[in-house]
């Protein structure tokens, strides 16, 4: 199985890696065991917007300097560098990668595989979706070991229907990796498909939350949780719990938190006890709003992760504090 390889891009470890690493039982199993090393349930968003990484923006070029390709790679290894011993998961968001060319590309390919050489899960926010050949392709670009753009985890679009899933979730299950099905997406008219009532009953969500729990079954791991996991917005706290109990064996991504106004107390219900089975995702909060310093000036590379690393900490112990209060 051949595929191109993009220059520049640093992954050639990654074979190595998955020998050493990829243990019996899965992506769960390997999330749950990062979460009780780190005590954490933090994901920290990776998304190189253009707009705020533009090169010719003073703070951009003090903080990170270079060409594009260049500037990218050195955001996403100072996020890295910031955040990997306080992030369960970095999760890349491939169309801000996607939006710089190749030199977008590139630098995805070496942020995942920098994710990997530091032991930091990868989920790959692409939402991909589509049926037969296509999805299997989709699958094979994101879920399979010999792919630059291999990763942990991919986030997966289900409204084409249950079959559309299906390459996606063998190819998981074959290469232990995940799966983060969106069902009730932190957009603010993401219910005007996804509450719609359904004259079997129940929403749109609940249905999808149903068909995930299906998808999961005969493949959870020794903890009792599924590779097949969902996206539930924390920006519709009213969702989260009866979402949590249609899908009782998936860990769950909860996007929102921070500059969406998404709070830490409204994902409480998401956890198991022991604050298990579910993530809360921060981007923006984390990683920007910090070019420029209190005098007036900019900010260095190394004030920039120090920033990050702040930040990251406050979040995941507000978190922590909302997952320990779980009584589910």
């Amino acid at each position: 199985m051949g595929y191109i390889v993009l220059p520049g891009a640093s992954y050639s470890f990654e074979v190595g890696f998955l020998e050493k690493s990829r243990d019996v039982g899965g992506f769960a199993e390997r999330v749950l065991q990062r979460v009780a090393e780190l005590d954490s349930r933090l994901v920290v968003g990776i998304d190189p917007d253009p707009d705020l990484l533009n090169p010719f923006t003073p703070g951009i070029r003090a903080a990170f300097g270079g060409e594009p390709e260049a500037i990218l790679k050195r955001f996403c290894r100072t996020v890295l560098e910031a955040v990997g011993d306080q992030a369960v998961c970095v999760k890349p968001q491939a169309a801000f990668f996607e939006a710089w060319g190749l030199p977008g590309m590139r630098a995805l390919a070496d942020c995942i595989g920098e994710a990997r050489r530091a032991g930091v899960p990868v989920i790959l926010d692409a939402k991909r979706g589509d049926v037969g050949n296509t999805a299997k392709a989709y699958a094979r670009a994101y879920l399979d070991p010999g792919s630059p753009f291999f990763s942990d985890a991919l986030t997966v679009n289900p409204y084409l229907g249950e079959d559309a899933l299906w390459p996606f979730v063998e190819a998981a299950s074959k290469n232990s990796c995940g799966l983060f099905v969106l069902v009730r997406t932190s957009n603010p008219a993401s219910g005007t498909v996804q509450s719609l009532l359904l004259k079997t009953g129940g929403t749109v969500a609940e249905s999808v939350a149903s068909m995930v729990n299906r998808l999961g079954e005969g493949l959870a791991g020794p903890s009792g949780y599924s590779p097949v996991g969902a996206v539930v917005g924390l920006t519709h706290p009213e969702d989260v719990l009866k979402l949590r109990t249609l899908m009782p064996r998936s860990i769950l991504l909860l996007p929102g938190f921070g500059a969406q106004g998404g709070r830490a107390e409204d994902a409480s219900c998401a956890f198991h006890p022991g604050g298990k089975g579910a993530l809360v995702s921060a981007s923006r909060s984390i990683t920007s709003s910090f070019l420029r310093a209190d005098d007036g000036g900019f900010l260095s590379r190394e004030q920039v992760a120090e920033d990050m690393r702040a930040r990251a900490i406050r979040a995941r112990e507000e978190i922590n504090r909302a997952a320990l209060r779980s009584s589910t």
